[in-house]
């Protein structure tokens, strides 16, 4: 429970995926020592492990294919980079120009919405999941969900630490 919880949560407030975890050694005084003192304890260890093991934050890549008329073509082209999008191939098909890239799943909507205005609806936007990649920069953190028994554990714990 108290592993789930701390997945759940990661270092940033994002669920942690793709890792074993396995707790070598623990201490347990019979007379005061409980199984929630554990479930407790975990996320906040799990947290300091984390921290320790150099974790990586992951962001979701799209792929995504542009239709817009080919008088719209420059503007597209060179907007894409503001919205860390990379072009990786651009069509002619008749009075139609098609753009082919990746961006960020953060970015997309903005880069949609430029498109839209600027081409007066006459764009349209598909994009499919094509990965994920390691976060550049400040990673975006997400607000925790608040647990008061745990967030008194950890602000002990810190107190100590």
């Amino acid at each position: 429970e108290g592993i789930r919880y701390g997945c759940e949560q990661g270092l940033y407030g994002w669920n942690v995926t793709d890792c074993k975890i396995c707790f070598k050694y623990g201490l347990y005084y019979s007379p005061v020592s409980t199984p929630a003192d554990f479930r407790m304890l975990t996320p906040i260890v799990l947290e300091q492990a984390f921290r320790k093991a150099g974790t990586e934050l992951l962001e979701p890549y799209l792929s995504f294919k542009v239709y817009a008329p080919q008088e719209y073509l420059s503007r597209a082209y060179n907007d894409a980079p503001k919205y860390c999008a990379n072009i990786v191939n651009t069509q002619l098909k008749n009075n139609e120009v098609i753009i082919i890239g990746e961006i960020p799943a953060r970015c997309i909507q903005d880069y949609r919405n430029d498109l839209t205005f600027f081409t007066n609806g006459l764009s349209v936007c598909l994009a499919e999941l094509k990965g994920y990649q390691v976060t550049t920069g400040e990673p975006v953190c997400q607000t925790r969900r608040l647990n008061s028994r745990i967030d008194k554990v950890r602000y002990m714990f810190n107190k100590i630490t």
